[in-house]
């Protein structure tokens, strides 16, 4: 269902002189390789685009398809000797695609499947220097530009950075770049097995707003996005296209537009403004301009509270960004749970491919490696946690079993049995003398850890039971259930002190901050909430597309990182819920668990679609100490 095409960029880079003399369109549709997978719906998406080109906007169209490199070149030269200053001109492709970080690569038919870097970037096109550039040396009057190409690698190279996908051109004034998806997310070839439709999701949805030359391109661009949205979500997908712009709102493909019925003019300047590549002012002026312009507008609430959230706001802690250092890979299978030992020399992680792993990530900023394989469970491991003194490790399992190892290796010290169902997390209390186990049949249990003794039962769960948490001095256990329930109880007693929260949906996980003074809840209704002592309601932590996996505290309680299925895990201001920093690219299916260091420099994440680990360090500006 999955379309393998995933990213569209729209480049559209308007110049200052007279009227167009021409219109003329290059349009190139690529799906039968020799080497790489073939594309289904890429030469029927070059063809829509060809008609509606030609016959609803009045372009001259050179149309080729499953071509080779030279053959590509061949006809991009005879189309660049055909513009003369002040045409528009359209450049359209549809095919595979990969980055080297840098520059955006289109391969056509007879790309090689295997190959280094350096090999691959002369034997696929550059779309910046070799296409873009070539047509804008001719002076075009308008440059519009359609490249719908894989963010995932078709390559096989070894190299990380081939390994990213499509990256995203830089914005420069005069440019509107869409992606028909957003920031790694899959764009849908078709809703469902019988969707016979020649064309993308996103082409289908395109296409018909193009048709008018009087619509601002704008308008139509943005009303696809919005409608691409809906019909994704009809089958519980996430698709929603990126929209970078810095071009004039009124633009078309007309003498005359038609603006008055399209967009009120705040509406027309917030789009302008909002857009995610705008670079006409920094951002913050951007909003106070705005504001001051319309201070009753039904925007300025939203520009207001772009004012108070960084990077406009002064915070004590300014976090610059998250940055990847380091893969550990070796499991065999998807990563779920991961921790940092106490003392941040080790982590832990734990896999579907029923194994527990502990590596070495803190000894010097270059070495990190595997430690320990610790094998024994007969179905995939959910959660692992280091011992307050780091020697242990308690691991949780979908076989019912909770288990005891030496972090050096060797078979389970001990073998918690008594869940009647799949054990989804598992911790040492914070003197280690007792491990909490939460399960998926709906109980919480205490077992001694010394001796591997069952101590108690809770009950008081109306559904599986996601996590269970002591709280730092150990004097409580907060736990997170199916049934949206978020407890605190008593672990002396069993008996539960208090209801946190009654959401409706599944509570994924609930975490104390160090101090003990805050907790932070991980919901399946895409949003994570922070609860304080003295407070009535929670801060809402929004802007995730999809469930929460897990939610961890800094150390110092400022920041709050998040991990979910929408292919990115977050970092936000734990005080005013201002999102800092994404932690991108971590696979195609998202992050499963995520978590914070103990000096809080670095983070460590679980790919929900892949066998690696990652390392990220979060960079601080230089005048500003960390956590």
């Amino acid at each position: 269902m999955f379309r393998t095409l995933c990213l569209l960029l729209v480049s559209l880079c308007l110049a200052l002189s007279a009227g167009a003399q021409t219109k003329r369109a290059l349009i190139v549709g690529v799906g039968d390789y020799d080497e790489l997978p073939d594309l289904q719906k890429t030469t029927g998406d070059a063809n829509g685009y060809a008609d509606v080109f030609r016959d609803n906007l009045g372009f001259e169209v050179t149309l080729v398809t499953d071509v080779k490199t030279v053959e590509f070149l061949e006809a991009l030269d005879g189309f660049l000797k055909s513009i003369s200053p002040g045409d528009e001109v359209a450049f359209i492709f549809s095919g595979h695609g990969w980055s080297d970080g840098a520059d955006n690569f289109l391969a056509l038919k007879d790309a090689p499947l295997e190959g280094s870097e350096f090999a691959l970037k002369h034997q696929t096109v550059s779309l910046l220097n070799e296409v873009l550039a070539e047509i804008r040396a001719r002076r075009p009057g308008v440059l519009f530009a359609i490249i719908d190409a894989c963010r995932d690698n078709p390559f096989s190279t070894g190299t990380r950075s081939v390994t990213r996908g499509m990256v995203r051109q830089d914005v420069v004034p005069g440019t509107m770049i869409v992606y028909a998806a957003g920031a790694l997310q899959k764009a849908l070839d078709r809703l469902g097995p019988d969707d016979a439709s020649p064309y993308s999701v996103f082409t289908r949805t395109l296409l018909p707003k193009l048709r008018n030359p009087s619509t601002p391109l704008q308008y139509a661009v943005n009303s696809a996005r919005d409608e691409v949205g809906d019909l994704a979500r009809t089958i519980e997908h996430e698709q929603r296209p990126a929209v970078y712009s810095d071009v004039d709102e009124n633009f078309c493909f007309a003498e005359r537009c038609d603006v008055r019925t399209v967009l009120d003019q705040e509406t027309q300047d917030w789009l302008y403004i909002s857009s995610d590549g705008y670079t006409g002012v920094d951002v913050c002026t951007k909003y106070s301009n705005h504001l001051e312009k319309y201070p009753e507008g039904k925007f300025a609430a939203r520009a207001s509270s772009a004012l108070a959230n960084p990077p406009c706001a002064a915070l004590r802690m300014r976090l610059k960004q998250v940055r990847w250092y380091a893969d550990l890979n070796g499991h065999e299978d998807d990563v779920f749970g991961v921790d940092y030992s106490p003392s941040g020399r080790f982590a832990a992680s734990a896999s579907n491919d029923r194994t527990v792993r502990i590596w070495v990530v803190g000894m010097s900023p270059s070495e990190f490696g595997e430690l320990s394989v610790l094998e024994g469970h007969e179905a995939l491991v959910n959660t692992v946690r280091f011992s307050p003194d780091e020697e242990r490790a308690v691991s949780a399992s979908d076989d019912g079993t909770a288990r005891i190892w030496r972090t050096v290796g060797g078979e389970a010290v001990h073998v918690l049995r008594g869940h009647e169902d799949g054990v989804n997390y598992a911790e040492y209390s914070p003197d280690g003398s007792q491990i909490v186990t939460a399960g998926a049949d709906k109980t919480i249990r205490l077992w001694d850890a010394a001796t591997g003794e069952q101590l108690r039962v809770i009950r008081g769960h109306d559904g599986a039971v996601r996590s269970a948490r002591f709280s730092p001095d150990g004097s409580y256990i907060l736990s997170a259930g199916n049934d949206g329930l978020v407890q605190v109880w008593n672990p002396r007693t069993g008996e539960k002190v208090r209801t946190v929260e009654n959401n409706g949906f599944p509570a994924t996980y609930a975490t104390y901050s160090q101090d003990g003074t805050a907790i932070a809840v991980a919901s399946w209704d895409k949003t994570a909430r922070i609860w304080r002592e003295g407070e009535d309601a929670p801060l809402k932590l929004t802007g995730h597309d999809a469930y929460l996996w897990n939610v961890s505290f800094s150390p110092d309680g400022e920041l709050v990182a998040t991990s979910a299925g929408d292919l990115a895990a977050r970092v936000w201001d734990a005080r005013n819920g201002a999102e800092l920093a994404r932690v991108q690219s971590i696979g195609n299916g998202g992050s499963n668990w995520i978590e914070f260091s103990p000096d809080g420099k670095e983070l460590i994440t679980s790919l929900q679609a892949g066998s690696a680990v990652q390392l990220w360090e979060l960079e601080f500006e230089p005048d500003t100490p960390a956590p």
